[in-house]
């Protein structure tokens, strides 16, 4: 049931109001994309070629599941979904043998696709991923229901939302759980960004052209980008904007403006400070408490996400190792003394095998280099603890450093007061000193080096663990040691 239409350089299938492109795999409703997962694009792919005939059951399956076996409810649930998404009469059934693709195609070539903007700049046309957009989660995510759906919840209301947090917090994992629990709130679903390999401002809205599937994305700029996304309803994560802070902001204020279907779902160590931005600090992950650890048992202990996230990859990397209610405290302590950061205990957790429970839980005086051996497929500075710690030090200014390395010297949290007699360079003027002392603060904990603890009415605050580890080493390194512990035992004696 084809109609032959002009030759032209890129073969279309079109029926009805719409047009898909097979080398592109996509489908466009007068002029608008539509979002098909890859096994839908295979199945009308295979039904529009052969359009008026029957295609069995098994060529379909074979089709979009090759070398795979499923069941057949499978193919019924994607091609319920194509109904929903063509309307009218489009695929019929053939009882006991397979579908019809019953209205008349025209097939034949196209130049741009419809959604080219008027000039037929090619750059211009967004083509969207195909499937669902987003990279795959390699582990499962523990104790972040509550925080999704927060997240969720304020993406339902703003437009601009930026997850901060430590390195190793899991602000990757939270922002793609909350894009796979809104998907189908997004007409063109999610688009993923993933700034981390950049390095310089001009490869922001190249990245992020690549990401949309653009043509010629090297050539694409910020503007194009926005005109090409106004009648777009979708979400943009654009991942790891620490250290691309400005041009990521300007990126996000001109979206705002620009593009009113587009929300953005940024992950970063520090906020943006842009326009419209709303801030989602993310927690450490919730830990078995320290307090009757001795008597408490192994099921009980799972009941906290830290702990079952411990478990979990000690399962996966250490088969032969069975947990009990002994390793209890140790895990209680683990746990603890990495301060629920997803990371480090993921890290932790594939040392198992070598040191055992018992062995790892002593250790940890020297975390930064005994939690090494990361996956090989994670992003480099997720390979150990001190390559994530190298990357948050990287992006301090010198005053920030020198003060985090002072505050090293606290094991415990410390005061408003205590920071800056600790953090502030002696000598010259000291309100001054005290002045840039306050800044390389402020900028410590903007920037998730430094945490605060609201439990009184003052200011106070702690290094986790990690850090404070991480920066003790930087103290040593740094010729200040003395100087600086003698400054504590004096603050101490006071």
């Amino acid at each position: 049931m084809f109609y032959e239409a002009t030759e032209s350089p890129e073969p279309v299938l079109a029926f009805s109001s719409f047009r898909f492109y097979p080398t592109r795999r996509m489908l466009y409703d007068e002029g608008r994309p539509i979002r098909l997962g890859s096994r839908a694009i295979d199945i009308l792919h295979v039904l529009l070629e052969r359009a008026g005939e029957t295609v069995t059951k098994d060529q379909l399956i074979a089709r979009a599941w090759p070398d795979t076996i499923v069941e057949e409810g499978n193919l019924r649930v994607h091609v319920a979904a194509l109904r929903k998404t063509l309307g009218g009469r489009h695929i019929e059934s053939v009882v006991g043998r397979g579908y019809c693709f019953t209205a008349p195609v025209v097939r034949g070539g196209a130049g741009a696709p419809p959604s080219t903007p008027p000039g037929g700049d090619a750059a211009q046309v967004v083509y969207l991923p195909q499937g669902e957009g987003l990279p795959p989660q390699p582990t499962r995510v523990f104790g972040r229901e509550h925080t999704v759906a927060a997240l969720a919840e304020q993406l339902a209301e703003r437009r601009f939302v930026t997850i901060t947090g430590t390195g190793g917090i899991g602000k990757t994992t939270v922002a793609l759980a909350t894009a796979e629990h809104m998907q189908p709130q997004w007409r063109q679903g999610v688009v993923f960004v993933d700034l981390a390999p950049l390095t310089d401002a001009s490869q922001v809205p190249r990245a992020l052209a690549a990401a949309l599937v653009m043509e010629n994305p090297e050539r694409a700029d910020l503007a194009a980008i926005i005109g090409a996304l106004r009648s777009h309803h979708l979400l943009l994560i654009l991942d790891s904007c620490e250290h691309l802070l400005e041009p990521v902001s300007l990126l996000a204020e001109r979206m705002l403006q620009g593009a009113q279907g587009v929300r953005l779902l940024a992950t970063s160590r520090e906020p943006l400070r842009a326009e419209g931005e709303w801030v989602h600090r993310l927690q450490v992950l919730e830990q078995p408490p320290e307090s009757g650890a001795a008597g408490m048992t192994l099921a009980r202990a799972l009941a906290y996400p830290a702990a079952q996230l411990f478990a979990e990859r000690v399962q996966a990397s250490a088969a032969g190792v069975r947990l009990d209610d002994a390793d209890v405290p140790q895990i209680v302590e683990i746990c603890r003394r990495l301060d629920g950061i997803p990371l480090a205990i993921e890290l932790a957790a594939a040392r198992v095998e070598l040191f055992g429970v018992r062995g790892l839980a002593v250790r940890l005086d020297d975390c930064c280099q005994l939690l090494k051996g990361g996956r090989r497929t994670a992003k480099a500075r997720h390979r150990t603890l001190e390559a994530t710690l190298d990357w948050s030090y990287a992006l301090l200014g010198e005053r920030e450093r020198r003060m985090l390395h002072r505050l090293s010297v606290f094991r415990r949290r410390f005061t408003l007061e205590e920071a800056l007699h600790i953090g502030a360079d002696h000598g010259g003027g000291m309100e001054a000193a005290m002045e840039q002392a306050m800044e390389a603060l402020s900028n410590l904990v903007s920037k998730s080096m430094l945490a605060t603890v609201a439990d009184t009415g003052a200011a106070r605050y702690r290094l986790l663990e990690t850090t404070r580890a991480y920066a003790a080493a930087k103290l040593a390194e740094s010729g200040e040691h003395d100087a600086v512990l003698a400054r504590y035992a004096a603050l101490m004696g006071a």
